[in-house]
């Protein structure tokens, strides 16, 4: 979990560059980082000013399998 705050953390912060360089030099598995790089940029572009964190929870909060998870964001972008 604390890789995927780091990351969450970059995007919440509208920032392209720097969730990039963590995924990248923290070796976090985050799935579509590169379509969320891309959005981030796009979304700035168009004028997005803040992001807000709906939920974050992985996939042993289901199966209580803390071993091996999936981790999960929903954040807005407006």
């Amino acid at each position: 979990m604390v890789k995927d705050a780091l990351a969450i953390e970059q995007v919440l912060a509208l920032n392209p560059r720097e969730l990039w360089r963590v995924v990248n030099e923290l070796d976090v598995s985050m799935c579509g980082y590169i379509p969320t790089t891309a959005m981030l940029i796009a979304a700035r572009n168009l004028g997005a000013s803040r992001a807000r964190l709906m939920k974050h929870a992985t996939s042993g909060d289901i199966n209580h399998d803390y071993g091996h998870v999936v981790g999960y964001a929903s954040i807005i972008i407006s």
